[in-house]
């Protein structure tokens, strides 16, 4: 990394101010993402939308409070495996959703949404994901709509700066076992069928 001399001559110089503009953006690249939880990105970038939510808006984690702990343990380094289990329609699939928009926007990575069939797969993309990049500006024009090949966008796997999402059914054992992925979430464990000749979706 240039030393602070360096950089003083640099701006000292006035044919040098180009290349130290040019110099700092190079060296930005290795600056640490900012401490930030997904509670904490969802609390201040994420938008509920009018067809996803109830109560359209500003997403509030204090609104479900007991979320929050969910949530950042999923954004802890030193964490590798949360499970919930809770009654339905508690907000397990928000937490899934804003570890989606925490790693599209603040920790571009591999990821892996698994449900437990292709319907559920396309419910999910459609109406809770798609509604979600387009109505939270963080999000909004990082994952092309799916229009034509070129974007290499479909309903099930999106494509994004430094990651992509793929959003898999827990029946076909193919997906689940081909992709190497740094988060993988799963939601509606409970309705997963284990294949007879491969063992538990979860483990594969």
């Amino acid at each position: 990394m240039p030393s602070e001399n360096y950089s003083t001559n640099l701006a000292e110089n006035p044919e040098s101010e180009a290349l130290a503009e040019v110099v700092a953006q190079a060296f930005s690249v290795f600056q640490t993402p900012p401490a930030l939880t997904i509670s904490g990105w969802a609390d201040s970038e994420r938008q509920l939308s009018r067809e996803a939510s109830a109560e359209p808006g500003q997403w509030d984690t204090s609104r479900a409070e007991y979320l929050r702990g969910i949530m950042d343990a999923v954004s802890d380094p030193a964490v590798e495996v949360v499970v919930v289990v809770s009654a339905a329609q508690c907000g397990k699939t928000e937490v899934v959703l804003n570890t989606i928009g925490y790693h599209i926007h603040h920790d571009p990575c591999p990821m892996l949404v698994v449900m437990p069939n292709d319907q559920m797969c396309t419910s999910l993309s459609r109406d809770r994901i798609a509604p979600m990049v387009r109505d939270s500006p963080a999000l909004r024009g990082l994952i092309k709509e799916p229009k034509s090949r070129t974007t290499g966008n479909t309903v099930n796997h999106k494509l994004f700066p430094g990651g992509h999402l793929t959003l898999a059914s827990a029946q076909s054992t193919s997906n689940l076992s081909a992709r190497p992925c740094r988060v993988i979430c799963f939601d509606e464990v409970d309705r997963f069928i284990t294949s007879t000749s491969e063992g538990d979706p979860v483990t594969l």
